[in-house]
């Protein structure tokens, strides 16, 4: 058995006057660590092919070369979810069986169609909490929507109740500090909320008007939290509020803008021709050009949705090369397992249903990792990390790299390295970063074996094994590299020696 791991948290030197001006933060014993989230400084200066900087230590270098691996396996924040129940009705072990199946995400249907003409009752939103904090004993994030209705035929379609617009911002109002307090463990919001399953058509309050869709709009990206994206099921929306797609710089900064906030979900992903509607326009060429900006802006904010029923399964686009084309084109990063079943079918037969699983979202992979074999308590330690995105998206949220010093008696010294928001990971691309950290100057002497891991950015999960993003390298019994699912680290075979 194992020895308890200790884990002690050590502070940045990159010239930051403080720390909590570096970007995303966690906390213990109140220091505030950056782990390179929003409005980090960048270790690079461009991306996706960033220049080296400059490392100051003269020391030597232990470096690890790290092979790829194939192996299909869960991570947060992205891949085939679940769908699951309203988030006030999740237990603490209702979703075992997600986990069980190797899955990490869930989509939540909340229910408010008992409030059409009044507020959330305080006991509502307190079970909100409560299913939330369940999700976080099981190790899952959410894909979270607010629909008024649900469906099951087409005459409840047709008639489906949605709420006034007064009452839409009241409740979203009401959301906002359960979805504040909970960011955590929210993956996305779906827009929600408008028309029949909160899907932005056939409202009954007449919420389909530009003017209400953009009062929405804004309602929800108030109560979100500006750390999570807003998904919204209509391309041709996006299109209209933010004609120029966002950029990467958007979307990393301090205050990330609007348009680097809104995504899509594609809910009839590959069922006909404009799939099912989504980019229906009155020509071919206004058709094209919402796929376009739909797939510029998933460059930046990802996307994510279902497949659905086809209404003619002649002009469904079912096969292999379909899902690996556009999945890849329009950078999907989650997607419903349990629906439409025909084109899993289709994916198996097929052969391409286990690298669908692999490519949906990002999957980071190292190619190497160096840092000064030699480091002084107080001191510097150099390192350079370079790695690809062999997904087909960024990652969702903020996340960045953590080099860890283990000693003898598996107590974890975590060094976050600033800078490596993870999201700057184009797909495809190569991505290098080099800096410097200063170790503890209380840190024992002696030889600490050298781990690096992917923690959450939330200081309540950033120790959490599950919900540690995982890298796509095979363990070498000739180099030492090994993946920890215990902790959420991959150990490189290197040590630091401390003098």
């Amino acid at each position: 058995m194992n020895k308890p791991i200790t884990i002690k948290w050590a502070v940045l030197s990159l010239g930051c006057a403080a720390l909590a001006g570096c970007g995303g933060s966690a906390e213990n014993d109140g220091v505030s660590i950056s782990f390179g989230g929003p409005g980090a400084p960048p270790a690079v200066a461009e991306v996706p092919q960033p220049k080296a900087m400059a490392l100051a230590s003269t020391a030597p270098l232990a470096e690890v070369s790290l092979a790829p691996s194939d192996q299909d396996f869960p991570n947060p924040e992205r891949g085939f979810y679940r769908f699951a129940t309203d988030p006030s009705k999740i237990t603490a072990t209702s979703l075992d069986y997600v986990v069980a199946d190797g899955q990490r995400l869930v989509y939540t249907p909340a229910d408010l169609s008992a409030y059409r003409n009044k507020d959330l009752p305080s006991s509502y939103l307190t079970k909100l909490g409560t299913g939330f904090a369940n999700l976080r004993k099981q190790g899952l994030k959410a894909v979270v929507r607010f629909a008024y209705n649900y469906p099951e035929t087409e005459a409840d379609y047709l008639n489906a109740q949605d709420a006034t617009l007064s009452r839409v911002k009241r409740h979203l109002t009401q959301l906002q500090p359960v979805l504040q307090a909970n960011a955590d463990v929210i993956a996305a919001v779906q827009g929600g909320f408008i028309g029949a399953w909160g899907e932005w058509h056939t409202s009954s309050n007449n919420l389909t008007t530009p003017a209400n869709k953009a009062a929405v709009r804004d309602a929800l990206l108030a109560a979100v939290p500006t750390s999570r994206q807003v998904h919204v099921r209509t391309p041709a929306d996006v299109a209209a509020w933010y004609p120029t797609p966002p950029t990467l710089a958007q979307l990393l900064a301090p205050s990330p803008t609007a348009a680097a906030r809104i995504g899509q979900h594609n809910d009839c992903f590959l069922a006909s021709p404009d799939d099912v509607g989504t980019y229906w326009a009155d020509t071919p060429a206004q058709s094209a050009a919402l796929r376009t900006h739909a797939q510029q802006t998933s460059a930046v904010t990802g996307a994510g949705g279902e497949t659905c029923a086809p209404p003619e399964v002649a002009q469904a686009r079912m096969a292999c090369e379909d899902i690996l084309r556009e999945g890849a084109a329009y950078h999907m990063t989650y997607l419903n397992r349990d629906y439409y079943e025909g084109f899993f079918a289709q994916w198996q037969a097929g052969g391409c249903m286990a690298e669908v699983s692999r490519k949906l979202g990002y999957r980071l992979q190292l190619s190497t990792v160096a840092h000064s074999a030699i480091a002084a308590p107080g001191g510097t330690l150099a390192w350079q990390v370079a790695l690809s995105n062999q997904g087909w998206a960024r990652p969702l949220n903020a996340r960045g790299l953590a080099l860890y010093l283990v000693s003898a008696t598996n107590v974890a010294t975590v060094l976050p390295l600033a800078g490596t928001d993870l999201r700057q990971a184009s797909p495809g691309e190569p991505l290098q970063w080099s800096g410097e950290v200063t170790l503890p100057a209380t840190l024992a002497p002696g030889s600490y074996s050298v781990h690096i891991g992917a923690p959450d950015a939330a200081s309540a999960l950033a120790a959490t094994p599950a919900y540690a993003a995982r890298f796509a390298n095979a363990d070498s019994a000739v180099t030492g590299v090994q993946w920890q699912a215990g902790t959420g680290r991959l150990a490189l075979g290197t040590t630091v020696q401390v003098p």
